[in-house]
């Protein structure tokens, strides 16, 4: 369709997907002075580095890039569109910090990083050259979460790098970007297909076709166990979780390059997927956290990249969705991944279908508010993203960052990622202030550790000997 623009222009102008819906309403939900927007990274290597030609390529890599052209705008009734300017209008600063400490510097950089985005007819990103101690040199972007998400900020630092490489040392040029509205447009004909409907039956259907799910948390007491009491309803299967306050913090817990290589080596030999193994260590620390339950919910973001456009075309495409297994004791542990890995399945089959409207479709299955859930923690898995680089000196020494913005629309999201200079496997909790859990997270992931080491070591473990041998917390 076409609007016109508070300055008269008209322009071709576009509703938001279902992923924009979604990050527009968390933000404006939990609350509009909360950074949940921002996405910010930093990527960062030593040795040679030309200023002058990494601020070419960056032009370059945004003018390639329609999101670096997105704009939003508000119409009445609070209607908001997304439409392409004629040129992105970023100015690329370059910032000296190589007078500051490593972890001064890159606390400073989060801190700002928190500054909320003015997101109505402007760029909504920010680009910076960053100067670090050491001989450390790299890019700094502040993205906004309805243009980008992890993946597609990935693709435009990896394309930023590639050109870079092509104007200093006469290396391939990369292949061209995608069109954003052409993805843009096939995101909202699904609203009228066939898939749709099943979609929409299939989501009611994970509430009205089966036995009742059960709340399972990460914290003790649990909130349903509380809740029971307050309530005086003892057969109360789902709890309230959401807090007032967003304000979070990350705790990240780093595994050896080793163990990772060998851990993703045990998957590969006995055809396992990777998240659902992952997953298989965070719903064993769960079960263990709820007196052995066997029957574990928990949301898990899809990003939906199948194909090249949907790769290269930028924007976000993150959708979660409430995910169930039933794990029985004596199954072995790579039985219980091929549970997790069927439960995935049948996600991945319905995940075009808008978040909101799934959980809409069974909460009024549910017959409840949206403050019930069955869920208290959200999974994520980065798989590893070769980044290009130029000689061993800068594979070796590049370091990635992902400042976090401190503010959370979720009790706790995990996403384990895979470090760029050595592969290992990072497991990032972030988590909600209100409740306090950092015991719980340590012993959390000690349980979680526990479980992917004895699957890694013996895939026939049965899955009541894992539980029995993480049964006890850790001393710290």
């Amino acid at each position: 369709m076409e609007i016109k623009l508070k300055n008269g222009k008209k322009v071709k102008a576009y509703p938001l997907i279902p992923a924009q819906h979604l990050m527009l309403y968390v933000s404006q939900h939990h609350s509009d002075d909360a950074p949940v927007l921002n996405i910010v990274t930093g990527y960062y290597w030593q040795g040679e580095f030309d200023t002058e030609a990494m601020k070419e390529a960056l032009y370059e890599a945004m003018d390639r890039c329609d999101t670096m052209r997105l704009r939003f705008t508000k119409r009445p009734f609070n209607k908001v569109y997304q439409y392409l300017a004629d040129r992105h209008g970023i100015e690329i600063i370059e910032e000296d910090l190589s007078a500051m400490e490593w972890d001064d510097a890159h606390e400073f950089l989060k801190q700002r990083s928190h500054s909320i985005i003015d997101m109505w007819d402007k760029p909504v990103n920010e680009i910076r050259i960053i100067h670090l101690e050491n001989g450390y040199n790299g890019i700094y972007t502040k993205l906004h979460h309805l243009a980008f998400d992890g993946y597609s900020s990935k693709v435009f630092l990896a394309d930023a790098l590639s050109i870079y490489f092509n104007k200093k040392y006469g290396t391939a040029y990369p292949k061209p970007m995608r069109n954003y509205f052409d993805m843009v447009e096939k995101e909202l004909q699904y609203s009228k297909s066939e898939q749709h409907k099943k979609d929409k039956e299939y989501w009611k259907g994970t509430i009205k076709n089966t036995s009742e799910p059960i709340y399972t948390d990460y914290v003790r007491p649990s909130r349903l166990l509380q809740q029971r009491i307050e309530k005086n309803k003892p057969n109360l299967r789902k709890a309230e979780v959401l807090d007032a306050n967003p304000a979070s913090r990350t705790l990240k817990f780093s595994l050896d390059a080793e163990t990772s290589e060998k851990l993703i080596k045990m998957c590969t030999e006995n055809g396992l997927s990777v998240p659902c193994v992952l997953m298989m260590g965070m719903r064993s620390a769960l079960s263990s956290f709820n007196d052995n339950e066997k029957d574990i919910s928990y949301k898990v973001m899809v990003n939906r990249r199948a194909t090249l456009l949907d790769k290269k075309s930028g924007g976000v495409r993150m959708h979660f969705y409430s995910m169930r297994n039933i794990v029985e004791p004596e199954m072995t542990f790579a039985e219980a991944v091929r549970v997790i890995e069927k439960s995935q399945n049948d996600v991945f089959e319905h995940s075009n279908i808008s978040p909101m409207e799934a959980v809409i479709l069974r909460h009024l299955a549910m017959k409840t508010g949206t403050r019930y859930t069955y869920e208290c923690i959200t999974f994520s898995y980065h798989p590893y993203f070769p980044m290009p680089y130029y000689g061993e000196e800068m594979k070796k020494s590049s370091r990635g960052f992902w400042y976090n913005n401190d503010a959370s629309v979720q009790p706790l999201y995990l996403t384990v990622m895979h470090r760029n200079h050595d592969g290992g496997l990072d497991f990032n909790f972030e988590y909600r202030l209100a409740s306090n859990p950092l015991d719980e997270l340590h012993h959390f992931y000690d349980k979680m550790l526990d479980t992917l080491l004895m699957g890694m070591e013996n895939p026939d473990i049965k899955v009541s000997e894992i539980l029995e041998k993480i049964k006890k917390d850790k001393v710290k």
